[in-house]
C-alpha cells in the first residue's frame, strides 16, 4: 500500500505519539510511514497538518479519519519521515484520493503549497557545506576544518551548527531545514524539563537514541552543534571531540 506513494527523501526513523509528530513537523511536508502490529500505514503531513491517512492490516483496513483516529489511540508509533517536493506531494494526494484516504470533506485533493522562497527562517534546503554565515569569530575554513575532522570520526554521518532558526554551517548529507526545526524543538522540550532547568546548571549535552542512529546536541559558543551518528558510534570519543571544539571557540 505505501509502495504506491512517492519515495521522497528519508529524514529519519523514530518513535513518538501522533500528537508529537504534528507538533514537530511545522516545517515539514511529506509522508509519515507507520509500522505497527503486523500492519503498515501512512499520514500525509503538510506543515503540521494531516492531509490523508490510511492503515492496512490483515484483519482490517482503515482510511481517512478512522485511520487517523486509530493512530492517535496508540501511545507510541514507529515511523519514518519522508520529505516531499510539491510535485511529489501532489502525486501522493492523488494516490490517497484513489484510496479514499483524504481527510478533507468530499475527498477533494487539498492545495499543495509551493516551495517557500528563501527567507530569514531558512526555508530553502541546503544539502551540504553552506557556510555563508559562520558562528563566533572563527573563519569559515576553521569551522569547516573542525566539522570535517568530526565527520571523519567512525560512526559520525553529519554535523551542523545552528542558532535562532538558522543552520549557519554544516558538513555531510543533511537536510538543513528539518535539522534546525527538529533540533530546536528538542532543545525547547528538554530545557522545560525540571531536571534540566537553569537552576540546575548550564545545559551541557543531549543525546537522542533511535533505531537507526543517534543525535547529539551540545552548546557551541552562542550557537549549538547537532551531530548525527550511526548506532555503533563510540560516544566517549565524540564527547571528547566536542569538548575540544568548544574549547577552541
Amino acid at each position: 500500500m505505501t509502495d504506491k506513494l512517492p519515495e521522497g527523501k528519508v529524514i529519519g526513523e523514530m518513535q513518538a505519539p501522533l500528537r508529537w509528530i504534528f507538533s514537530h513537523t511545522t516545517r515539514f511536508s511529506g509522508a509519515v510511514r507507520i509500522t505497527m502490529q503486523d500492519g503498515e500505514g501512512f499520514v500525509l503531513v503538510q506543515k503540521g497538518e494531516p492531509l490523508a491517512a490510511q492503515f492496512m492490516h490483515p484483519l482490517k483496513s482503515l482510511s481517512g479519519p478512522s485511520a487517523l483516529k486509530y493512530f492517535g489511540s496508540q501511545p507510541i508509533l514507529d515511523f519514518g519521515l519522508f520529505r516531499y517536493e510539491p510535485g511529489e506531494m501532489q502525486e501522493a494526494l492523488a494516490v490517497s484520493a484513489e484510496m479514499q484516504a483524504l481527510l478533507q470533506p468530499g475527498n477533494g485533493a487539498p492545495t499543495v503549497e509551493p516551495a517557500a522562497e528563501n527567507d530569514e527562517h531558512g526555508d530553502i534546503v541546503t544539502e551540504t557545506g553552506h557556510e555563508d554565515a559562520v558562528p563566533h569569530d572563527a573563519s569559515p575554513k576553521e569551522v569547516s576544518d573542525s566539522f570535517g575532522t568530526l565527520l571523519k570520526h567512525p560512526g559520525v554521518t553529519a554535523v551542523a551548527c545552528f542558532a535562532d532558526g538558522l543552520c549557519t554551517s554544516s558538513v555531510g548529507n543533511i537536510d538543513a531545514e528539518c535539522t534546525v526545526a527538529f533540533s530546536e524543538d528538542l532543545l525547547r522540550w528538554a530545557i522545560r524539563l525540571p531536571s534540566v532547568a537553569p537552576s540546575n546548571g548550564a545545559f551541557v549535552q543531549m543525546t537522542l537514541f533511535y533505531r537507526s542512529g543517534n543525535v547529539v546536541i551540545a552548546p557551541y559558543g552562542d550557537d549549538y552543534l547537532c551531530i548525527f551518528t550511526r548506532p555503533e558510534v563510540q560516544f566517549g570519543q565524540v564527547r571528547r571531540m566536542i569538548k575540544e571544539m568548544q574549547g577552541g571557540i
